[in-house]
């Protein structure tokens, strides 16, 4: 797959607030190792529907025509939303019925999960086969906490849990020993950072907030895939945008459990984090590591 053409980085302007976004120089460099990379092409559909989304009042009919243009997207939007991943509670049989019972933003989010990871999937071998293996998990893990703890719709938790780490994906193809680096530094994510910025200039965060934003994704979700190793990120503004790095940070935790990384710093810090935003209990979380331990979100995270 060919890589896309990002618009050079600009400065984000001087009404923003200092830190909330990456600065010039930092986009500059993630702009070169993005140009570096074989980054997989977004379909059209989907920028087509994002387009459409951002419309002051969405169009029902537009964005379900646009989803059904896709055989393969649609046939696949139809699998996932029917799955006991999202638990439809009567079988949808139709791209048009599924906006209808949905809402146009749910199945937006869905359809654009489910083109990136197809692209993404594809894309992958070698130590970056690790890196993918790991977003598969975290995503599965964000569709779980959604939908026990009813913050956002599971789709929304979906489509970030596959784009918060894909700037990691870039590196496992730049950096020889990244792979082994990630599996090192798993429950504890400044020192992967560090590593990043050490070797490249750069990191994750803000290469994902780059292709993020070249994908047309949601402004908050864009802020919340640069923010999400923050520690400052319970202080930002948006709820929304701390909804979402909170569940990640969960995820993180819940994922830490099996290898008994749990306690690491870094990981018990996640937690309160996720405790303090998400204001779940004590029930909620142990039915959540129950899943976690039983190793339900590294199921299906290969090609199937």
């Amino acid at each position: 797959m060919s890589s896309p053409t990002p618009p050079p980085p600009s400065s984000t302007g001087s009404s923003a607030p200092d830190g909330i976004y990456p600065s010039k120089e930092a986009l500059e460099l993630a702009f070169k190792a993005v140009r570096k990379a074989v980054v997989p092409q977004i379909p059209d559909v989907i920028l087509a529907l994002r387009k459409e989304l951002n419309r002051p009042e969405p169009d029902l009919q537009v964005a379900a025509d646009l989803i059904a243009q896709d055989l393969a997207l649609s046939g696949q939007v139809l699998k996932t939303v029917n799955s006991p991943l999202f638990g439809a509670r009567a079988k949808i049989s139709s791209v048009h019925q599924a906006v209808t019972m949905m809402g146009v933003r749910r199945v937006a989010a869905l359809a654009s999960a489910d083109a990136i990871e197809r692209a993404l999937r594809h894309s992958q071998g070698g130590a970056a086969r690790v890196v993918w293996e790991s977003i598969m998990e975290q995503a599965h893990a964000a569709v779980a906490i959604a939908r026990q703890i009813g913050c956002i719709d599971p789709e929304e938790a979906y489509l970030f849990g596959l784009m918060h780490d894909v700037g990691s994906l870039i590196f496992a193809e730049q950096l020889k020993d990244y792979a082994t680096v990630w599996i090192l530094h798993a429950a504890s994510p400044n020192a992967l950072i560090e590593h990043e910025r050490k070797a490249l200039g750069v990191d994750h965060t803000t290469v994902g907030f780059l292709l993020a934003g070249t994908w047309q994704l949601p402004g908050y979700t864009t802020l919340a895939i640069y923010h999400h190793h923050d520690p400052q990120a319970v202080k930002l503004a948006d709820a929304r945008v701390r909804t979402l790095i909170a569940i990640a940070k969960l995820a993180y935790y819940l994922r830490a459990l099996p290898q008994g990384n749990q306690d690491a710093p870094e990981m018990l810090g996640y937690l309160d984090d996720a405790r303090q935003e998400l204001e779940f209990n004590d029930e909620t979380l142990n039915a959540l590591s129950e899943e976690a331990m039983r190793g339900s979100w590294s199921q299906g995270t290969g090609d199937g």
